[in-house]
Order: structure tokens, then sequence, then C-alpha cells
């Protein structure tokens, strides 16, 4: 039996705005107490109007451009109606016919996934169960939500993780949104069926509630098995009335039935009456469009030019504020050999610790760079540490330690004719096998606390040992 997932992902990304969507509150709502930043318009109070934030819809612009997808120059939002607890309106403000971006793509592995949409809408409030009572609060209502739905080009439940991972990569780039699943900001919907021997298809599910990258994958290829599994059973093709909403319950790593799915018919969408359209020129696209910063993808390219690997340039380019301290550094020497060298010691003794791009000194990398042929490189990864926690000159941390290489001949001889006296067993092992200098070589590099240049270390053991 051939089996083709179909999978689509609905991503909620909320925007760091100062203020919601359509009115002045505060758009902070993370652990802050309850139902404290509202107003009469979150609130869905009678005769209370919303006006559009300018920021939030030029960002929704930003993150579409970012996308690859087109714009549309004029554009309104609409009233979604449904009722539940937690939409005080009774109707959600959204777009559907006319979102601000269009028709966008990324491509994960040489795999192109396209982009329906990115629109803008207004996220609800929020429901807190508790000893079995439900109880409601509104500081996230109206905080601006921007929407992206994929096509259902996503292949596999790894596929749909690395397509979440480079989506908020992106955001996090632009600077729209932290896009942090964990604390909700960032929200994914995962719709999932299967094709079975091209021709037979199981109902569409629609997954809630997935509250983590993990989870999204693990509800994924639960959601596969488990239609494929009761396709088995009852040979039941596609059925576009029979789509359904399943909730995600983590504890038991398992989807369970929640409703029958609407669609757009039943949420009785209607233009809002009380926003005017919004419309971009292409004169503020563009404008939009060219305060773009560079994104991951032009980073990899850039830096592979310089002769990193693919898997360092990654690296260097999976976080926005890690990249620029790279850029930087590099700023002051752009040769392939200086950007080596500098990802080395980023990618190594500093990417364990939470660096500053402003307390990082280009100047001590390119000193360290011009003095690498007298220092070891277990001594310059300390030294670029000591000197970023200090904020001391490397150079002058290695002289005050003695640091610098010994390489005068007559100084590296006696070390080496006392680590020769003072280790027989390695040097008969030596004599049986010329491979076991190393360790006669790391006992020189001991005694010199790491100063003897290990390679004319090296050469004045061998000497006198025959």
């Amino acid at each position: 039996m051939k089996i083709t997932p179909i999978i689509g992902l609905e991503v909620h990304v909320e925007l760091k705005t100062q203020s919601k969507m359509f009115c002045g509150c505060s758009a902070d709502h993370f652990h802050v107490e309850a139902n404290t930043h509202t107003c009469p318009v979150c609130l869905g109070l009678p005769g209370a109007l919303p006006v559009p934030n300018k920021t939030a819809c030029e960002w929704c612009v930003k993150l579409g451009l970012a996308l690859g997808c087109s714009i549309n120059e004029q554009s309104f939002f609409e009233r979604k109606n449904y009722f539940y607890p937690d939409l005080a309106k009774g109707y959600q403000i959204t777009q559907l016919q006319k979102p601000f971006a269009i028709n966008g793509k990324l491509t994960i592995d040489d795999h192109e996934i396209r982009i329906n949409r990115a629109h803008m809408e207004e996220d609800t409030g929020k429901s807190v169960h508790v000893d079995g009572s439900t109880l409601l609060d509104f500081n996230r209502s109206g905080v601006p939500l921007v929407e992206i739905v994929s096509e259902p080009d996503i292949q596999s439940a790894k596929e749909a993780k690395k397509y979440l991972n480079k989506l908020q990569q992106i955001i996090r780039y632009i600077g729209i949104s932290d896009a942090d699943i964990e604390k909700g900001s960032m929200r994914c919907e995962p719709t999932v069926n299967v094709c079975i021997d091209d021709q037979f298809y199981t109902p569409l599910v629609e997954i809630k509630n997935v509250a983590s990258l993990t989870g999204v994958m693990n509800a994924i290829d639960f959601e596969i098995n488990r239609q494929v599994k009761q396709f088995e059973e009852d040979r039941q093709q596609k059925n576009s009335s029979n789509k359904t909403t399943r909730g995600w319950d983590a504890d038991k790593n398992q989807t369970f039935l929640q409703r029958e799915k609407e669609g757009s018919a039943d949420y009785r969408y209607f233009p809002e009456p009380d926003i005017p359209p919004i419309i971009f020129s292409k004169e503020k696209i563009e404008e939009i469009q060219k305060n773009l910063p560079k994104l991951p993808g032009v980073k990899i390219s850039e830096y592979k030019m310089l002769g990193l690997s693919d898997y360092d340039a990654n690296l260097l380019a999976e976080d926005k504020d890690f990249s620029e301290i790279f850029d930087k550094i590099i700023s002051l020497d752009n040769s392939n050999e200086f950007a080596k060298f500098s990802a080395n010691l980023l990618l190594g003794p500093l990417k364990i610790i939470e660096i500053e791009i402003e307390k990082i000194n280009p100047e001590y990398f390119k000193k360290l760079f011009d003095k690498k042929s007298e220092l070891s490189s277990t001594v310059i990864k300390q030294l670029i540490l000591d000197s970023y926690q200090s904020g001391l000159d490397p150079l002058e941390i290695a002289q005050k330690q003695n640091l610098f290489q010994i390489s005068d001949t007559g100084a590296l001889e006696k070390l080496a004719k006392e680590v020769i006296e003072t280790n027989p067993k390695a040097v008969e092992d030596y004599h049986k096998n010329p491979l076991a200098i190393g360790f006669l070589v790391g006992r020189l590099m001991k005694v010199s606390r790491g100063s003897a240049n290990p390679q004319s270390g090296k050469e004045i053991l061998e000497k006198l040992l025959k």
C-alpha cells in the first residue's frame, strides 16, 4: 500500500507591537495579572469602535515580502462570526477575500513549499480551566496576530518541523515577533490527510492545541498512522463534508475528536463595516522591501563564499544577533582565512555563553589572528573567552601569563631533555613505534604550560631520541 501524507500548516504569530490590533491597550499579556490590559474595544462592549494598528499592518506586509509573497495594494478586514466564551464580540476581525500577502514560498532541502497567504487578524482571549470551572482572561484579546497558511505541500512530520524552524528564523530576523512556541507567541495547527495508492484520500483533519515543535511532529505522525489504520478498517474515501477538528493530548501522545470542521460559509464572513479599506501604495511596499534585513539564506550564501562549510555557515546564520556579531568581526578583514579563524572561535569557546554584540571587540580577534603562529590553538580559545569576559586585550593577558609559545631552540631542548628523562617507558615505546612521539609531545606541552611550539618541540624530541 502506497501512503503519501498531505500536510499543511496554519501558523499564528503574535506581533510584538506595543499596543493591540484595534485599540490602545498594551499588547503585553504574558504572565500579566488577568484582565488588566483591557478596554471597551477589546472587551467587545456595545458602541466601541476599532482603529487598526498601522505598525501591525506594515509588519504583516513585511513578513509577506520576506516570504516572497505578492502584496495586495488594496485590502480590507472582515468579520468571522462564531461563538466561544473567549471571543467577547461574538466575531473575530480578520481577512479572507483580500489578505495583505499571497502566493509566497519557503524552500526546505530543495523542496518548495507554497504559502497561500499571510493575513492580519486579532487574537482571542484565553480560557483558564481551574477546578472544573473556566475563567476568562482578556489580556490577549485583540493582540495583533498574523496567520501564515501553507499549501498542503509538506510531506512528513520532519519536514513540517524544518518548515516551522525556518519560518520562526525569518520572523525573528525581521524583528516582528519572538515567535516563541512555548510562550504561545507562535502557534501551529497542522492539517493532515493521506493519499493511498494514488487514488484514495482519507478525510481531512485539523489538529489543535499543539504547544511545541516536538508536539507538531508527534501529532502529525500519530494522525497519519491513525488515518491509515482507519482506512484499512472501512476503506472510506475523501469526503469534503467530513472534515474534523481533533485536539492533541501531549500526555497520552494522541489526538482526540473535538468537532466536525466548519467551512468558510459557516462563519458567515462579511466586510467589517467600521474599518475602511487598507491601501498600500507601490512606493510604500518598495520602502518596506528596502528596509528588510539580509535574510538567513542570503547570509548563508555569503558565509559559504568566505570558505566556510555549509554546517558552520548555517550555525552562524541561525540567530540574527549571532550573525551580526560575526559580521562585525569580519568587517576588519574579509579574507577567507580570517573568516574561518573567527568562525571557529565564535562556534567554539564563545558559543557556550550568551554573548552581547556591544561587548565584542573585533580588534581582539584580529590581534589573535595575527599572532596565531606564536600561540597554541588551546591558548587562543581561552584568551578570546577571557578577553570577552574581562574586556582586556588578549595579548596583554597572554604576556602576563607567559602564554606565548616558546620557539627558542635552547629553551625547548632543555624542556625536551626533562621530558625524556622523566618518561622512560614512553621513550621505550617510541623506539618500538615512532607514532608514540605524540605522548611525549603532550608531556612537553604540559611542562611548558602550553607555551611550547608543538611542531618545533616534536622535531627536537625526535632529534634527541635518535
